[in-house]
């Protein structure tokens, strides 16, 4: 009888372990189909790179800049409701990212876009550039995104770019 009414405290106290570490650890981490990839688009004027399904509209996140002017401008389509930042982190680089909602005009699944501004020199892009890693987070949601070997040049690209 003892050895039950140790094991249920056993068992409690693993439970409460466990309901602890869930809510410290962050909530909502995003994986995306593996044929994701990042994408540089030269688009006359201004540049873009996108995280996303290759040739669709199908994009987690886009980094936009017209050329030369060192202003990007980022769209997050993963968000959660009350989102009024993005925090960028690579290499131990964090940059938080100020953001509002924008209605989209063809949204499939989500009719709104966290949008928001940084310059190419925040030091979370630069260290994208250098490291090919960065996390996206927004407190509900978070992800993390490689660069893949093939995608080095489009990256680099991109940031020579926008200036």
């Amino acid at each position: 009888m003892a050895r039950m009414r140790t094991l249920a405290g056993v068992g409690v106290v693993l439970a409460a372990v466990a309901v602890l570490a869930a809510c410290t650890h962050p909530q909502g981490l995003l994986s995306f189909s593996p044929q994701y990839r990042f994408g540089y688009d030269d688009k006359g004027t201004s540049a873009a790179l996108a995280y996303g399904m290759p040739n669709s509209d199908d994009v987690a996140l886009m980094l936009e800049c017209p050329k030369g002017t060192g202003r990007i401008e980022l769209t997050d389509t993963e968000h959660g409701e009350a989102t009024t930042a993005i925090m960028l982190t690579s290499d131990g680089r964090k940059t938080r990212v100020p953001v509002h909602f924008e209605d989209v005009q063809d949204a499939s699944n989500d009719p709104q876009v966290m949008v928001g501004h940084l310059p190419a020199s925040a030091a979370a892009l630069q260290a994208l550039r250098r490291s090919g890693v960065i996390e996206v987070s927004n407190g509900a949601k978070a992800y993390s995104i490689t660069v893949a070997p093939g995608e080095r040049a489009g990256v680099e690209r991109f940031f020579r770019e926008c200036g």
